[in-house]
């Protein structure tokens, strides 16, 4: 393991470990707040995530806001996805990583604004995944797509490590927004 690999290592780590303390009404309450934030003009291609667990839930999203045009990912093989369009969150199925994912057979090929999840954000932009470089490989698809992470308030650090392929995020949102 390289030192950045190690370090990286040990962050996922204790950001899991932060995460398991969380409890269903922070995350419901926090989930909440990040929707609300979400605010896109009419029209938008925007891609979000089904969520673990373990991460803001935002397909209320969907059937919150009926005039964007909405995106989730599914897993295609290793290391690889894309997203695909939604209109109902009944229409998903479980894929792989136990995430619900999207069943249809038309990718994006365009997309306004991608919501991506992550282990760890800093205020600046950097981003740490799970690991997989699912997320940093797809969003060179949609070099134009304005990029936001999208996290609990405990997932903030004032850095992270990072390596020529981290794609970093333009913004970050929380449920805590600042003032």
């Amino acid at each position: 393991m390289t030192g950045k690999t190690s370090v990286k290592a040990s962050i996922r780590s204790a950001i899991r470990a932060r995460l398991n303390l969380l409890s269903t009404s922070q995350k419901e309450a926090e989930s909440t707040a990040i929707r609300n934030q979400l605010q896109f003009q009419k029209g938008s291609h925007v891609a979000l995530f089904a969520g673990s667990s373990k991460e803001p839930q935002l397909l209320q999203f969907i059937s919150e806001n009926p005039e964007i045009v909405c995106y989730l990912p599914r897993v295609l093989g290793p290391g690889a996805m894309a997203f695909f369009p939604v209109t109902h969150p009944v229409s998903l199925k479980k894929g792989a990583f136990g995430i619900l994912e999207p069943t249809g057979d038309n990718p994006a090929t365009a997309l306004d604004i991608i919501l991506c999840p992550g282990l760890a954000f800093t205020t600046s932009g950097s981003r740490l995944g799970q690991g997989g470089g699912f997320y940093d490989r797809a969003l060179t698809h949609f070099p134009g797509a304005l990029r936001i992470g999208v996290a609990f308030s405990s997932q903030i650090l004032p850095e992270l490590p990072s390596e020529p392929h981290d794609l970093d995020m333009n913004f970050i949102v929380t449920g805590h927004p600042e003032p």
